[in-house]
C-alpha cells in the first residue's frame, strides 16, 4: 500500500507541474499497485486505505482539470489552423461559407 501512496503522491507532482511524459509513464506502475491492493491480504487497515482513498481523491479534480485545459488547447491549435485556411462565415439561414484567400496569407509580426 505505500508504493500505491507514493505513486499517488508522484502522479499529483505530475499533473501539477503538467509532466505529461511522466505521467504517461506511471501508468503502468499505477495498474500495477491497484492490482497488488486488489490482492492484499492487509486490506483491513483502514487508515492506509483512507489515506489512499484521500489522496485518489484530490488529484482525480486535478487530473480532470488538466484533461479539460488539454482539449481547450487542442480546440484553440484548430481554429487556429482553420483561421489560416480561409473565413467562415454564415448566410442567413445558418449555412456555413468557407472563403479561402486568393493568394498567399501575410502572417503577423
Amino acid at each position: 500500500m505505500e508504493r500505491l501512496e507514493y505513486l499517488l503522491d508522484e502522479l499529483r507532482q505530475a499533473v501539477r507541474a503538467a509532466d505529461f511524459a511522466a505521467i504517461a509513464l506511471m501508468a503502468p506502475r499505477l495498474e500495477a499497485a491497484l492490482a497488488e491492493l486488489a490482492g492484499a491480504s492487509d486490506r483491513k487497515d483502514a487508515a492506509k486505505l483512507a489515506r489512499i482513498k484521500a489522496k485518489a481523491e484530490g488529484t482525480a479534480p486535478l487530473i480532470v482539470a488538466a484533461r479539460r485545459g488539454i482539449a481547450a488547447a487542442r480546440r484553440r491549435l484548430e481554429d487556429a489552423r482553420r483561421a489560416v485556411s480561409g473565413l467562415q462565415t454564415y448566410d442567413m439561414r445558418g449555412q456555413r461559407a468557407e472563403f479561402s484567400p486568393a493568394g498567399p496569407v501575410a502572417g503577423r509580426f
